[in-house]
């Protein structure tokens, strides 16, 4: 099973694919995944998991 189908974001202030420390828990998120493939793929992921679920894209 992907981490992606069993990861549960607990705490913003880290990334809830690799647990690291994140700058901040918005844009931090965002300057994360384009500087770690691993945690940008698992997001791609999840995000297409989870698109069907909200009308409209997710600008996010």
């Amino acid at each position: 099973m992907s981490q992606t189908a069993t990861t549960t974001w607990t705490d913003p202030s880290c990334c809830p694919f690799c647990d690291s420390d994140l700058a901040d828990p918005g844009a931090g998120f965002i300057d994360h995944i384009h500087t770690s493939p691993e945690c940008q793929t698992e997001f791609e992921m999840w995000r297409s998991n989870i698109a069907g679920d909200m009308g409209g894209e997710w600008s996010g």
